[in-house]
């Protein structure tokens, strides 16, 4: 009992040992000359290695090549060049500042992956976090940073050598910037914009950014008889449940966003409404419509904006 005890108790220390040397080797090569850091990257690769024999040993149960002697003796060794590589990178000689520098370069190497991920999760809304303080009050206050900053963004949404996920949180930005500015459409919010996010939901072959382009149109105040016809698309084509019902919502959007003064476009809108509402050919679509349309006064207004 005793035997194994030790046993494991060596297998432990050598395990252990090892994560704390890569640990530490990842963190303080970059507080170190190019020389000692590649001399210390190769005292790691030997010292890994050793810690590497003596696990394969403790792995295999064989001990008939090194006994507990030998496996303390060679642990006690490793546990030097650990303290040796410490010194190299934070011995006597190294400054306070200088190990804070290297503790904030790890900190901010954390915070700009976490950073990068947040942004690949989320492409649309991923500019928030590199907005300036004032950037609502300045789009207010100043036409002309504005004007720029929208006519920039829209020049991003249309450029197809960017990436989607680029052109993506440029839309959700000049989306935004219309909002703050209390306006639902202008020359740099149209149509073409709308589209060519339309167009990265129809192609993209990354599920996530299918449907984050595809809400993002959905809830545009731009209303166009194209978008729509796009919507309809959607809702008639897409496999995608959730998909389908967005793409309903954005449908429905187009409707009560139309403007009265444009009676051809409600009508149109209606209509359109009205036929995946009664649609007797598909039963997936018509439910989609039946359950964004529960209201019967809502139903009975549709219904005579169609004409009927």
């Amino acid at each position: 009992m005793s035997q194994t005890k030790n046993n494991i108790t060596l297998g432990i220390a050598s395990a252990a040992l090892a994560l704390t040397l890569y640990n530490f080797s990842m963190q303080s090569s970059s507080s170190i000359s190019p020389a000692a850091e590649h001399q210390s990257k190769t005292d790691n690769t030997q010292t890994v290695q050793e810690l590497a024999h003596v696990a394969e040993f403790k792995r295999k149960q064989d001990y008939s090549e090194m006994d507990n002697s030998a496996l303390i003796a060679r642990i006690e060794y490793l546990e030097e060049r650990l303290l040796d590589i410490e010194n190299q990178a934070f011995g006597a000689g190294a400054s306070s500042g200088a190990i804070e520098e290297t503790i904030l370069a790890v900190l901010e190497e954390k915070e700009r992956q976490d950073k990068q991920k947040r942004n690949e999760d989320n492409p649309v809304y991923g500019f928030y976090e590199d907005l300036p303080k004032d950037y609502d009050l300045k789009l207010k206050t100043d036409p002309e940073y504005a004007n720029r900053i929208s006519q920039d963004l829209r020049v991003k949404v249309l450029d197809q050598s960017l990436t989607p996920q680029e052109r993506l949180s440029a839309m959700g930005q000049l989306q935004m910037n219309m909002y703050i500015l209390n306006r639902t459409q202008d020359e740099m919010f149209d149509y073409e914009t709308v589209d060519a996010v339309l167009e990265i939901s129809r192609n993209s072959a990354d599920d996530k950014l299918k449907v984050q382009a595809l809400e993002v149109v959905a809830h545009s105040p731009v209303v166009d008889r194209r978008i729509a016809k796009s919507l309809q698309d959607i809702i008639e084509k897409e496999p995608n449940k959730y998909m389908k019902t967005m793409a309903a919502e954005g449908l429905m959007g187009q409707y009560y966003q139309a403007d009265e003064s444009n009676p051809e476009v409600k009508q149109q809108l209606a209509n359109d409404i009205l036929a995946m509402y009664d649609n007797a050919n598909s039963a997936e679509v018509q439910a989609v419509m039946q359950r964004l349309i529960r209201d019967e006064e809502l139903l009975r207004q549709i219904r005579r904006d169609a004409g009927r």
